[in-house]
């Protein structure tokens, strides 16, 4: 009788949605390789939720439990794996993934703090765990396969490290049969999960934030074309809920490798629909083969240009070089007239930041036509070199502690109720940024969220270039004038400044003592989940109107400051706006309009905007136009809506996972 092996992949869940929603991919590798090396002799379970799992457990004793390690699980999946342990003392656990430490010391209390694990694997598993468990197979017991050492593995004995010498990577990852054509990921689909795929691993980059910039993964390591193309032809016959493939490469679309795939992707979708949208992170380097990649899927990519600072002094510090803001200029400029998702991501609180570097580093975003900008936290993360002491020291970073968005919850497993609180711990202030800037930059990149990302006023910001005035200039304007707002939007800008502050505490144990306490606001989505998205969702959808009338009076005013006076074009302009976003869920609407501006030509005409010679008089003529969903949008909103849901939980997790640019209404022009 085979053995039963159970790898799990734990995600909450909560009224915001699912704490991870991406079908569990690394340890579908795992489990494949495991039964390549084993499968006669064992048998592979992988579960993503709760329920499930605690089914098969009550049902069997499994041989092993393995679980993955993120920040996002290990408080569920250590509590649930230690209930496990109590009512099945002799199963062998194993941990692995990149939430541990790269240092002996911190390795050494990592393991203590969790003592139900029984191995921890450092760095890629599948190999290390199919040896891992042979040895197991060939009847060694759990105290001496710790002694023997195997490769990549940590256990304590007694409170001693047996620890194994890194395992070499596989440069070839084809080696690893595939988990979606072996069968392993079928029930997936049956779920609301994200199909996810990985063509490379690895990261030629050395950025001190991220734990992929050590030396361990600057190889990257690729699969083949014949893989890639037999697990998408696998995924759009069996997927049912979502359009939505992600890519999980660090540098998708920089690699010669990536061109001939990106061909065949193309090629699917326009014989089966399947995919209208890749989540992935493009390439660092290679632009122009990045927009190869994306021209042959239709546009479809999310199209990465990310800099984490435009500041030199952070860049020198984070061992970073961004590509050049003319670059980015021009690669914006190929995509601003495609359905393509451009963002660039900035990290506030790295070393050598503060409020006027994130001024700087929003501002020649902006100036690119980028068209979203993500500001992410420094998260203090394990196997980056930021969060070293000596880094810590000498930059003098000033952390707290705040839980992860959609990862608390109230359980129940074999009998047992418990809370599980998931916690990151973030840079708030430094040498150069003091927690009051900290806020300020929060509180700034509210309003790039509202009026700027997800070219929300894409029509302003086209009737600036046009007039080529500064898209920034206007954005601090109404920055600067939030308190004559309208009471809502005031409100709106309050309660984010209030949970920004709320969701931080100096103390872990704090933290988890005041969240246990209230622990019913976070599984009703009262609390916890992602402030910037659901403060963009609420202003989108249910005060649209209020962030409108501020852009336009803002929009007014600057073009005054600038002697520049033109009523009849602005309000036609506004009007054009909310035509094409206001009742945004409203399918039905449709108007067809006549504007004394083509207003159609000014947002797309990209180099009529760059020409320093254009000016309103190119776009001055009589234009009649239709403003409407059309059918493929329609369609898109409906299965999107249908998957995340219509509450404010679903339409935040909503327009974090996709470019909701895409669900503004389309001005054709009627001849």
């Amino acid at each position: 009788m085979k053995k039963q092996i159970y790898l799990i992949d734990l995600t909450h869940e909560s009224k915001l949605g699912l704490g991870s929603d991406t079908i569990p991919l690394q340890l579908g590798l795992i489990g494949a390789y495991c039964l390549n090396e084993h499968g006669d002799k064992v048998e592979v379970k992988i579960f993503k939720f709760l329920e499930e799992l605690e089914k098969s457990v009550k049902e069997e004793r499994p041989f092993i439990i393995a679980a993955s390690n993120y920040l996002w699980n290990i408080d569920f999946s250590y509590k649930v794996i230690s209930l496990i342990k109590q009512k099945y003392p002799k199963i062998i656990t194993v941990f692995g993934g990149p939430n541990y430490p790269d240092d002996f010391k911190e390795q050494l209390k990592w393991l203590r703090r969790y003592p139900s694990i029984d191995f921890y694997i450092s760095k890629d598993g599948e190999v290390p765990f199919a040896q891992l468990v042979g040895v197991l197979l060939e009847g060694h017991n759990l105290k001496e396969t710790k002694r023997m050492k195997s490769p990549s593995c940590h256990a304590l004995l007694d409170g001693k490290p047996y620890f194994g010498q890194v395992a070499p990577r596989l440069k070839d990852l084809s080696v690893i049969p595939s988990p979606y054509t072996t069968g392993l990921m079928s029930k997936f689909f049956e779920q609301k999960l994200l199909p996810t795929i990985q063509t490379n691993r690895g990261c030629p980059f050395t950025c001190t934030y991220c734990t992929e910039g050590g030396k361990y993964y600057s190889l990257v390591c690729k699969t083949t074309f014949k893989r890639k193309k037999e697990e998408i032809d696998y995924i759009i016959k069996h997927v049912k809920h979502t359009k939505t493939l992600r890519i999980t490469d660090s540098n998708f679309g920089m690699f010669e490798e990536d061109v001939e795939f990106c061909k065949y992707l193309g090629e699917v979708r326009k014989k089966t629909g399947y995919p209208d949208y890749l989540a992935c992170s493009t390439g660092k380097n290679q632009k122009e083969r990045i927009l190869k990649c994306n021209e042959l899927v239709g546009g479809l990519m999310r199209f990465t240009a990310s800099v984490q600072s435009l500041n030199e002094e952070v860049l020198k510090n984070i061992k970073r070089i961004n590509i050049s803001i003319d670059e980015i200029m021009a690669l914006s400029d190929k995509i601003s007239d495609t359905d393509t998702h451009s963002y660039s991501e900035i990290i506030l609180g790295l070393p050598g930041d503060s409020l006027e570097a994130e001024k700087e580093s929003m501002e020649g975003l902006i100036k690119t036509g980028i068209s979203n900008i993500t500001q992410h936290q420094l998260a203090l993360i394990y196997g980056s070199e930021v969060n070293t002491e000596s880094s810590r020291k000498k930059f003098r970073i000033k952390s707290m502690f705040r839980p992860i968005q959609r990862c608390v919850g109230a359980y129940s497993f074999l009998g047992k109720k418990f809370h599980a609180i998931e916690i990151e711990e973030i840079c708030v202030s430094n040498s150069t940024l003091s927690l009051k800037d900290y806020l300020g930059a929060r509180k700034l990149y509210l309003t790039v969220g509202l009026f700027y990302n997800d070219r929300i006023f894409g029509e302003i910001h086209a009737l600036l270039r046009l007039l080529h005035l500064s898209t920034w200039k206007w954005l601090e304007l109404i920055h600067e004038n939030i308190n004559y707002a309208s009471e809502r939007l005031k409100n709106l800008y309050d309660g984010f400044i209030h949970e920004t502050k709320a969701e931080l505490w100096d103390k872990k144990e704090d933290l988890i003592k005041e969240i246990s306490a209230n622990i019913k606001k976070y599984i009703s989505g009262e609390a916890g989940g992602n402030l910037i998205y659901k403060y963009r969702a609420q202003a989108i959808i249910h005060h649209f109107d209020d962030i409108q009338t501020m852009a336009f009076q803002s929009l007014k005013n600057y073009l005054a400051s600038q002697g520049i006076e033109n009523k009849q074009l602005v309000n036609e302009l506004e009007h054009f706006s909310k035509c094409r976003k206001s009742d945004l869920l409203n399918l039905d609407f449709e108007s067809i309009e006549t504007f004394d501006y083509d207003f159609v030509k000014m947002i797309k005409d990209v180099l009529l905007a760059r020409n320093p010679g254009s000016s309103i008089k190119d776009i001055h003529y009589r234009t009649k136009m239709r403003i409407a969903h059309n059918a493929e949008q329609k369609e898109t909103m409906k299965r999107q809506l249908n998957f995340y849901g219509s509450n404010i939980g679903g339409l935040t997790m909503l327009i974090s996972r996709f470019p909701i640019k895409r669900f503004w209404r389309i001005a054709e022009v009627v001849k």
